[in-house]
Formats: structure tokens, C-alpha cells, sequence
């Protein structure tokens, strides 16, 4: 059983908790019949609990009982070589196949994430509907990103019109080739750029 935020329950549900550990035994809300179970807790938090028993935030009987095996995650800023795993397991949960451009990776790899996995998840849920299946470009991350991402405020305007001005000739023309020379460019060269965008 994973109980997440663990150090944000409030004192009368410490009580509770820790009776069921210590007894592995509960009522359901409505019964008088008192269940046994058998199970394995894990908890999670992002609060430093021996300052909360030290406050009396937090029960130290049941901080003790919590804390047979402790085991410390690194924040998410501290093990950036984890975000582009991160950000494949999202794209998979999002139902997403796009992939993501090398300035929208570096702006992932350089953002502080006080939010840690969470923050990265509502991230690229948002990069996904924004994308709608194209590749998801810097532009598709929320503002504070752009400045990480190594590219200029400026390049990203004028890619974001160079984009938009491909997409109405692509519309427009009868085939590439004819795309390629209103766009006064090589075949290649347009089959670069559509790459780069997600075209």
C-alpha cells in the first residue's frame, strides 16, 4: 500500500494509521467489524519529518514505525540525466508517439523543478495537447522554458513564423516539390525543415 505526502496528514489520522500498522487490523466507515489485512506501506514525502516530530507535526511513535527502510530519492534538478526517460514514460502515458526536439529537451534538462516528477508530468501533458501530435518544439512549454533552452527569444519568433509560413504553402501547394519552390528551397532543405517542426 503506497501512502503518498505521508507528512501531510493531519494528527487524528496519525492516530488511526498508526493503529493499523501496529495492528494490522481496521474498520471500514459504517462497520463495526474489525478487518484484518496484511500489508506492505510505503510512504512517501517531500518534508523533512524528523523536524516535523521535533515540532509536533508529526507523531515520532509513528515515524519510527514508518521509517524501518528509508530510502532518499534525489530531486528531479539533481539527476536531469533521469528526463529523458521521464519524458518517454509520459509521452507513452499521454498516449503520445511525437517526439521532442533537442531545444525542448534542453530547456527540460535546465528547468529547477521545485515540483519535482509532478511538476514535469503536468508539463508534458500540456506539451502533448498543445503538439497535437507533431513534434513538440520549445514553444509548446511554458514560457519560463524558452529562456533555458538555450535559444533566443528572438530565434523562437522567427522559427514559429518560418513554421507557420511553411504550413500555409504545404496547404496551399499541389505537391512538395511545388512547396519547395514557392518557398524558393531544395526538396531536402524542406524536408529538414518539416523534420525540425514536426511537420
Amino acid at each position: 500500500m503506497f501512502l503518498d505526502e505521508i507528512g501531510e496528514i493531519p494528527p487524528a489520522t496519525q492516530v488511526k494509521l498508526l493503529r493499523f500498522l501496529q495492528q494490522r487490523e481496521f474498520e471500514r466507515v459504517g462497520e463495526s467489524a474489525t478487518r484484518k489485512v496484511d500489508v506492505r506501506v510505503i510512504a512517501a514525502t517531500n518534508r523533512n519529518l524528523e523536524e516535523a516530530v521535533r515540532t509536533g507535526a508529526f507523531r515520532d511513535d509513528l515515524f519510527y514505525r514508518l521509517n524501518a527502510v528509508r530510502l532518499k530519492i534525489p530531486p528531479l534538478r539533481e539527476r536531469t540525466e533521469d528526463i529523458p526517460l521521464l519524458v518517454q514514460h509520459f509521452l507513452a502515458k499521454f498516449g503520445s508517439s511525437a517526439d521532442v526536439s533537442d531545444e525542448a529537451l534542453n530547456g527540460l534538462k535546465r528547468y529547477p523543478w521545485k515540483g519535482n516528477v509532478r511538476e514535469l508530468e503536468n508539463v508534458m501533458e500540456r506539451a502533448v495537447l498543445l503538439s497535437r501530435g507533431e513534434t513538440i518544439q520549445i514553444h509548446h512549454l511554458p514560457e519560463e522554458f524558452q529562456s533555458l533552452s538555450g535559444v533566443s527569444a528572438g530565434t523562437l519568433s522567427l522559427e514559429e513564423t518560418e513554421r507557420r509560413h511553411i504550413i500555409t504553402v504545404l496547404r496551399l501547394a499541389k505537391d512538395k516539390e511545388e512547396a519547395a519552390e514557392i518557398l524558393g528551397i531544395d526538396p531536402a532543405t524542406l524536408w529538414r525543415k518539416r523534420k525540425k517542426y514536426g511537420l
